[in-house]
């Protein structure tokens, strides 16, 4: 994990990579694997979200830049919106642990389903801004929550962003947290999602991703929340009239590969795919936060009304959640010392 952070931050500084930047690597020639050194093979890539999106985008570019630095010999194949599975997001972090699927990009809110402590990323109101995001998930807190996955016989090749998660909904805007009671909202399969949801009075269920639009339509949900480009992504604005643009609840992604597979790799493939790894995730949240603007102002544009909380409104919900902190269920599902070293100053 010192490794992996170490790594990040230099991408964060924007390193060139010699082994995904495109530069002489030695051994490695273009488009031939034998010429290369390396052993041709080719590896499953699957994520939640579908093909048009940025979660899509970090595996095609993965694939092409680990191609390119083994001369053509690893081929990576991109399935979105978890088309191994039928759509079951569980279904997709459990084939890489398998090693049936070899990548897989999911956000913390799915794998919490193999480790619970794994959804303190998503407490409420955790992070108030994108720079505190990366302060966090690119220092200790990273490394701990890192840790957690690796221990699910994973690696770790980055953390990318799947970012705060904002609710549309068809019936009514959501100025204050009055305004989110009763409303049907699908909410993401996680114990504390919904717990978050039930403190602001909605009224929460769980479906697969695949689902939602079909849902949406037909009114079996009022709304939803995700981050933007996801939402966009499916063409949520199509069949909903209000969005809330707010830090609420933030979720990541942890892109991973199975680790018996990454064991099995020759050291300098391993370098390989851990620096491609990390600057395919940073290049994910550069591109998941570029379009968060354009897909507010694509929206507005089609008749979706926004609304961004006032301080004021925004004190509210986080009153109504705050009680999360200190609830035994919750501490002893996240353990103290990590819900700590993501609340530390």
């Amino acid at each position: 994990m010192k490794k992996f952070l170490a790594l990040l931050l230099a991408l964060g500084m924007s390193l060139s990579l010699a082994a995904c930047g495109g530069s002489d690597t030695g051994s490695e020639t273009s488009g031939d694997g034998e010429e290369s050194g390396f052993e041709e093979q080719t590896w499953k890539f699957t994520c939640s979200a579908t093909e048009n999106t940025p979660w899509a985008d970090m595996g095609r570019d993965f694939g092409d830049m680990v191609s390119e630095a083994t001369g053509g010999a690893v081929t990576v194949e991109v399935y979105a919106a978890d088309q191994l599975t039928a759509g079951n997001q569980t279904e997709g972090i459990q084939g890489v642990m398998d090693g049936t699927i070899e990548l897989s990009a999911h956000s913390n809110i799915i794998y919490s389903n193999f480790d619970q402590r794994l959804n303190v990323v998503s407490m409420p109101f955790l992070f108030d801004s994108y720079d505190d995001v990366d302060a966090k998930l690119d220092g200790a807190a990273g490394e701990a929550v890192g840790e957690v996955v690796e221990d699910l016989g994973l690696h770790l090749l980055g953390i990318a962003e799947n970012g705060f998660r904002h609710v549309t909904n068809s019936v009514r805007p959501i100025e204050t947290v009055e305004d989110m009671k009763g409303l049907k909202l699908r909410v993401a399969g996680s114990e504390l999602l919904n717990e978050e949801y039930t403190a602001w009075g909605a009224n929460w269920t769980n479906a697969n991703w695949s689902e939602v639009y079909t849902g949406l339509q037909t009114g079996t949900y009022d709304g939803q929340e995700n981050p933007l480009p996801t939402a966009d992504g499916a063409s949520i604005a199509e069949v909903q009239k209000y969005v809330t643009y707010w830090t609420g609840v933030y979720d990541c992604i942890f892109f991973t590969m199975n680790g018996e597979l990454y064991d099995s790799l020759s050291p300098e493939l391993q370098a390989i795919v851990d620096e491609c790894g990390q600057k395919a995730a940073q290049n994910q949240r550069e591109k998941e936060r570029a379009e968060d603007q354009e897909i507010l102002a694509k929206w507005e544009e089609a008749g979706v009304t926004v609304t961004e909380l006032t301080p004021e409104a925004a004190e509210g919900f986080k009153e109504a959640s705050a009680y999360i902190y200190d609830d035994p269920t919750f501490v002893d599902m996240m353990t103290p010392e990590l819900i700590d070293v993501f609340t530390a100053e």
